[in-house]
């Protein structure tokens, strides 16, 4: 009953808003919109959530000649659930509403490239990749087990989040019929391997969050050159030393005071994705 009304909201939200923009970009948009994307350096960062979006976001923000946003719209977490359901209404966002939220951001603030660091659109990655076929698409990754961690202490897969409490695996999938009987901790496990596989599935590159962080040169190539934007290494510097988003309290100690069944749990789960991000 309460996913339906949410779905409902969401739909209803998302269906007024792309008609106001309609009605503010007037007729003709559509044709002035296609051309604007086809001539703009854009990137698209994507990721799971608590796993340094924000901070990124921020530090390119201050690149020269490109504006970068952090989940500029909050409609796109109702998306998020849509489009767990339905492929097609992850098109749907995008293509009526998202593409033109853009454009009209980037006109409003007279933006000339644009760039996202978003956490949120992950399952519209491959619609993304089909609308905008000229962006940078990078899959941004952070060890599994900092991740699960940070959101043990949240409220991520508890009835407070009106979101995460409704993703769960779908029939035939791995864990489908275990999901009734798992831990919060078990569930947070799947949610990075499974979020973190769509993402696998769709984008060919992948960077490091820790490295990005630790290595200015690994930062330059995997993403500055990536992007075709420039950032001097004395920003990098300045800023890699103020964390953004902190978890401030932690519920469980840090991984490697995880108890045997905790780390066991975690590598019967995550294990084969961590080793092909190379954490082990």
């Amino acid at each position: 009953m309460i996913r339906s009304c949410i779905q409902y909201v969401g739909e209803f939200l998302i269906r007024l808003s792309s008609l106001r923009l309609s009605v503010l970009l007037g007729r003709g948009a559509d044709e002035k919109i296609e051309t604007w994307f086809e001539n703009r350096k854009i990137f698209f960062i994507l990721s799971l959530g608590r796993s340094g979006s924000l901070f990124l976001s921020d530090l390119l923000h201050q690149a020269e000649k490109i504006s970068v946003f952090h989940e500029p719209n909050r409609l796109d977490f109702l998306a998020y659930l849509q489009a767990h359901d339905s492929s097609d209404r992850a098109k749907e966002y995008i293509i009526n509403f998202r593409k033109k939220f853009i454009y009209n951001l980037a006109r409003k603030m007279q933006v000339s490239n644009y760039g996202e660091v978003n956490s949120i659109l992950r399952r519209h990655a491959a619609i993304l990749q089909q609308e905008i076929p000229n962006a940078t698409f990078i899959h941004l990754v952070r060890d599994g087990r900092d991740v699960v961690r940070s959101m043990m202490a949240r409220r991520t897969f508890t009835y407070k989040d009106p979101i995460t409490q409704f993703i769960a695996p779908k029939p035939g999938e791995a864990y489908f019929q275990e999901w009734p009987k798992m831990s919060r901790f078990e569930k947070l496990c799947w949610y990075w391997l499974y979020e973190n596989k769509i993402l696998t599935n769709h984008l060919e590159t992948f960077i490091r969050f820790e490295d990005l962080i630790s290595d200015y040169a690994y930062f330059s190539k995997n993403v500055l050159d990536a992007c075709q934007i420039h950032l001097p290494f004395e920003i990098w510097e300045s800023e890699v030393g103020r964390p953004k988003n902190v978890t401030e309290k932690h519920t469980i100690p840090h991984w490697t005071e995880w108890r045997n069944d905790q780390m066991e749990i975690f590598t019967n789960i995550c294990g084969s994705l961590m080793n092909t991000f190379g954490y082990y």
